[in-house]
């Protein structure tokens, strides 16, 4: 229970980890755009002359003038109608008659009340019991006007107003027929000012019998609106020039572009932006958790690879002031293929071609040149796997370099000569291109080591330098534990011919081998190939002690490489060499000294199990190459048996249970290690036993004669007191092959190895 949660919580931390540094690096990036491309902002006020000349950072519309037009086409656009509706027309000539009535009594009230003089105090009276309000004009013509008059006008409006109701009368129109009745009237003669009563009367009662569509008019109006093209200014277009006084139009315009000084963030370049660069991000991890998993689970690795992305933008940005084309754009191509792998690099750098893209320009996105270092960017990354998968050192990088930068040359050509006609600038754009091509290598050499360095890499160039004897452990071990360093080399082979043959590194599975055993310096005499002579030190020591000594040399190991700064994917496989397997050797002692008081698991190594195909095939390796050494007669059928015995131990004893290996790859495994082994353990031709003939015209001393009772061939001194040279090759080649091949004789075990698998008075047996 605690161990699950345990492993849960570790789970939960590295999730963590890892949130926390893609969190990072999508800050990072956002903030490294945002600032490049982020336009200058400007103090500006309507009405004030501009103190500089401005000009659109993109395509941006005059909104101010667009919606005069708009409102323009709008308004004349004539309303829809609904049909008549004559029901209206009698309720009209009835309120009309109504207030015909009323206004005429109060006439002939007030007439007979004031004589006919009209007085301020009169006009009110009578405008505060009138229908409708009269001027002093009105109601002097309503005075004037005798009786006869005053009856036909009354009966002359009803009928122009029956007459226009008749005809229709649209809604907004009632002012016009208003207008219209007045002015027939006028021509009749009638007094101009009862005309006019008589026309408030009419107003007041008048209603229209067709009623306007809204919803029918406010479509079309609509279709009107939308039929006005918007006003545009395109990209480098002047909005305004230095001197002349702003708009309101113009000030819009600068307000939406986010050029305005009070404005303190453009928030659709911001939220833009901000998706765009968190889309790129997540569809890197998806990438990433589909093809390279285990960089999200290891976070140093992950770091590793965001901090490549971000040194790519940072340092494009810096080289953008010098010429847009010269940016490094392959640079996280070359490095993440050299550091992480080819195919990690080729999605991460189809990805980040996008982001790159944006630091093209700071007036703008989208552009022509935008798109061709898009292009050369996602075509650096299969051109830079192509040529560092195939040499990985440090001269394949710049030998990239050139590929790239001749690929940039073309790309951008090409694209120069499709969008302008001018080949002298896309000429010498392409040359820019190339050298940013040539400057990613650059780069990317100096940048690998360093980061080499900094992360602890196992890159290839590493492995090779850690190969190399001079190195501090392996000389040691060369020095101090020859036995277990001769041992070592051929582990070393064995492993890094099987790795390959099953797709593993095998360059990081020879290295993995030539370290595997560093951990016998510690106490190298009590590993049977470093002891001389018969002395044997377990056979003086109790065998839980011996088996205590044996489990501890890959931790000891581990220790000993992380002293010596070996890559953690080294100190994996001298951690996991041995899994977590039986001292078979000592267990079997004990067991016949104390019989069923043995405690197995304090004869076990402390593991972990072997996790990679590298750390597996070492595993097999060291006890295969161990446990054929005690083979009396090493031929191919008996070593193919012995191996194929020895690996089915270790399946059963499940110390290949977390490897990715499959039986196929086992069976790949067999058939290595016996076309290696069969190499070592080759036989060799027996040498007669006699003396080299002399060169034709030379002739044989006396003293280079055998002398009687001496074989031919012998090591006597030669004057110069060195011992006979055709001797000494029959000695070496024929007396014992075990000299030749440098390796221990196969009378004695190979150490704790061979004893783990196989009991040495028997092992001869079980391999028959």
């Amino acid at each position: 229970m605690n161990k699950r949660v345990e492993k849960k919580g570790g789970r939960l931390s590295a999730l963590l980890r890892c949130g926390l540094i893609c969190g990072a690096t999508v800050i990072l990036l956002f903030a490294l755009i945002y600032f490049s491309i982020a336009p200058e902002q400007y103090d500006l006020h309507v009405g004030q002359p501009a103190t500089i000349t401005i000009y659109a950072p993109k395509d941006v519309e005059d909104t101010v003038t667009t919606e005069a037009k708009r409102q323009a086409a709008a308004d004349a656009v004539e309303p829809s109608y609904k049909s008549a509706d004559h029901s209206v027309n009698a309720q009209v000539l009835e309120d009309l008659g109504n207030q015909t009535q009323l206004l005429l009594g109060l006439r002939e009230e007030f007439l007979a009340d004031s004589g006919g003089e009209i007085t301020e105090e009169t006009l009110s009276a009578f405008n505060r019991r009138s229908p409708v309000e009269l001027t002093q004009d009105m109601l002097a013509g309503l005075f004037d006007a005798s009786g006869e008059e005053l009856s036909a006008l009354s009966d002359a409006c009803a009928a122009g107003v029956r007459d226009t109701l008749n005809s229709t009368l649209p809604e907004g129109q009632e002012s016009a027929a208003v207008t219209r009745i007045s002015r027939d009237l006028l021509a009749e003669n009638y007094p101009s000012g009862a005309v006019a009563a008589f026309a408030e009367l009419i107003r007041a009662t008048i209603q229209p019998n067709m009623l306007i569509d809204t919803e029918i008019t406010e479509e079309n109006r609509q279709k009107a609106r939308d039929a006005v093209e918007p006003e545009m200014l395109v990209k480098r277009e002047v909005i305004v020039r230095e001197g002349e006084i702003v708009t309101e139009a113009q000030y819009q315009m600068i307000d939406s572009l986010g050029l305005l000084k009070s404005n303190t963030v453009d928030l659709p370049l911001l939220g833009g932006l901000a998706l765009l660069v968190l889309a790129l991000c997540a569809l890197i991890c998806v990438f990433l958790r589909l093809l390279s998993p285990g960089i999200l689970k290891d976070a140093r690795k992950l770091l590793l690879l965001c901090l490549i992305l971000v040194l790519e933008v940072a340092i494009s940005l810096l080289v953008r002031g010098v010429n847009s084309y010269l940016m490094p754009v392959a640079l996280a191509a070359m490095l993440i293929t050299t550091l992480l792998g080819a195919k990690t690099a080729l999605f991460v750098n189809a990805a980040l071609s996008f982001i790159v893209s944006l630091l093209v320009s700071a007036d703008g996105l989208f552009s022509m040149q935008m798109f061709a270092i898009m292009l050369i960017a996602f075509a650096a990354g299969p051109v830079a796997g192509l040529v560092l998968s195939r040499k990985q050192l440090r001269s394949g990088v710049l030998l990239a370099g050139f590929a790239v930068a001749m690929c940039n040359f073309l790309l951008t050509l090409a694209v120069g000569l499709v969008a302008s006609t001018n080949l002298r600038e896309a000429a010498m754009s392409a040359l820019w291109a190339m050298g940013g091509g040539v400057f990613s290598a650059v780069l990317a050499i100096g940048l690998q080591a360093l980061l080499e360095w900094l992360f602890n890499l196992a890159t290839n160039a590493k492995l090779i330098e850690l190969s190399n004897p001079n190195q501090p452990l392996l000389r040691r071990l060369l020095m101090e534990a020859s036995g277990t360093y001769h041992h070592s080399i051929i582990v070393a082979n064995l492993a890094e011919a099987a790795a390959e043959a099953v797709g593993g590194n095998g360059l990081l599975a020879r290295v993995g081998a030539y370290y595997h055993d560093v951990g016998k310096l510690k106490r190298p005499m009590y590993f049977k190939e470093n002891q001389i002579g018969a002395d044997n030190p377990h056979d003086r020591a109790d065998p839980r002690v011996s088996a205590a000594i044996l489990t501890a040399h890959p931790r000891d190991g581990a220790q000993m490489a992380q002293k010596e700064k070996l890559p953690p994917e080294v100190v994996d496989i001298i951690r996991q060499h041995h899994g977590d397997g039986v001292a078979i050797y000592f267990y079997d002692k004990a067991s016949k000294l104390y019989g069923d008081d043995v405690d197995a698991s304090s004869f076990r190594y402390e593991g972990p199990r072997p996790r990679t195909k590298e750390a597996a095939v070492v595993m097999l390796a060291d006890t295969i190459e161990a446990a054929t050494r005690t083979l009396s007669n090493p031929s191919p059928e008996r070593m193919e048996q012995l191996i194929r015995k020895l690996i089915r131990e270790k399946l059963a004893d499940g110390q290949l249970n977390e490897a990715p290996l499959t039986f196929k790859d086992l069976d790949r495994i067999v058939s290595t290690f016996c076309t290696v082994l069969t190499g070592v353990f080759h036989e060799r031709i027996e040498y007669p036993d006699v003396q080299a003939p002399p060169r034709q015209g030379e002739a044989v001393s006396a003293e280079d004669k055998p002398q009687a009772g001496e074989p031919a061939g012998s090591d006597k001194p030669d004057a110069s007191g060195k011992p006979n040279a055709a001797g000494g090759q029959a000695g070496a080649e024929a007396g014992n092959p075990a000299q030749d091949s440098g390796e221990a004789t196969p009378a004695e075990p190979a150490g704790e190895d061979a004893s783990e698998s196989y009991v040495p008075e028997t092992e001869d047996e079980d391999a028959d």
